[in-house]
């Protein structure tokens, strides 16, 4: 299992790979996901979506870690949600700390598919 800086060292490399296809056109240079972790846990974020954005209960939060959605994108759905997420406006949480948790949400692992999780093998697999 990754650490948190092996893992934000793997996104940098991705990005440094993919370059340019690593962001949207226009998107502002990426904040910082050593805040963007802390700021994500002090807004209370992981209470829906999980401590790495992977997603809470299928009734809560959905994953939001990798999703392709822009840096604008991100904060212009946060100060106004369209689904059932409460909205935060500028004075609750400053654009800098939605950059610095977007870098964040985006220097997650990729999730790995449910036959790479010993756990989750066993069960599928029938007892006989």
């Amino acid at each position: 299992m990754k650490t948190g800086l092996q893992t934000i060292a793997a996104w940098m490399l991705t990005v440094a790979t993919l370059g340019a296809q690593a962001a949207p056109p226009g998107t502002p240079p990426a904040g910082d996901p050593v805040k963007g972790r802390e700021d994500f846990a002090t807004y209370k974020c992981a209470w829906c979506h999980g401590t790495e954005g992977q997603g809470g209960l299928a009734t809560v939060g959905p994953r939001i870690a990798l999703v392709p959605r822009g840096l604008e994108s991100f904060i212009a759905y946060v100060r106004k949600p369209s689904a059932r997420m409460s909205a935060y406006s500028e004075a609750s949480v400053s654009d800098a700390a939605l950059k610095d948790i977007y870098a964040y949400l985006r220097a997650q692992a990729p999730a790995k598919a449910a036959r790479d999780i010993p756990l989750l093998e066993q069960l599928r697999k029938p007892k006989g």
